[in-house]
């Protein structure tokens, strides 16, 4: 089987960015056990900046995704969680719903994975093929990172949609 992770295209450079997303969500409390701890929906106000290119995948601060996207990843995970988050931009006068879904996180990643020295990126990807669930969109467990891996019908399905900003690198098995 093969898998990809899924990111936000770099290529996209006036992503909507966050201030002070920290203050708001922490990240510890992305999970299924901690998830009450998260507003059902929470706003930020974004930076002021003429150029915001509202794309269906956010990941530089929180894992985030546009309805039709999120709408797509239920197809596979039909009983995910996900807490709702405006983002407002009051210099284009606009406002854009995002969904931050809620995985239980795997814990799959392979030694074999080559990261920073402080361990707080993954620069290449390995899985540990037999620590994989039976599913088709789950989450790595990591400390610092949301990896978000799709098996290779979910990513398919995603690639065939008309989203903007999505990236997929395949992900080496071990």
């Amino acid at each position: 089987m093969e898998y990809f992770r899924l990111r936000q295209d770099g290529d996209y450079v006036n992503a909507p960015v966050i201030p002070d997303v920290i203050k708001q969500i922490q990240r510890r409390y992305v999970t299924p056990e901690d998830a009450d701890k998260i507003d059902d929906i929470t706003v930020f106000n974004l930076a002021n900046h003429d150029d915001i290119d509202f794309i269906d995948l956010l990941n530089r601060q929180l894992f985030l995704l546009s309805n039709l996207l999120k709408d797509t990843v239920k197809l596979y995970v039909p009983k995910l969680l996900c807490k709702k988050v405006l983002l407002i931009s009051s210099a284009k006068q606009m406002q854009m719903l995002y969904y931050l879904p809620i995985f239980q996180a795997v814990d799959c990643m392979s030694d074999k994975s080559s990261m920073t020295p402080d361990k707080s990126v993954v620069k290449e990807l390995v899985l540990k093929a037999t620590a994989i669930p039976n599913k088709a969109i789950f989450k790595v467990k990591h400390s610092y990172e949301t990896i978000i891996i799709a098996r290779l019908d979910a990513a398919e399905s995603i690639m065939r949609r008309d989203f903007r900003g999505i990236k997929m690198e395949r992900v080496e098995l071990e």
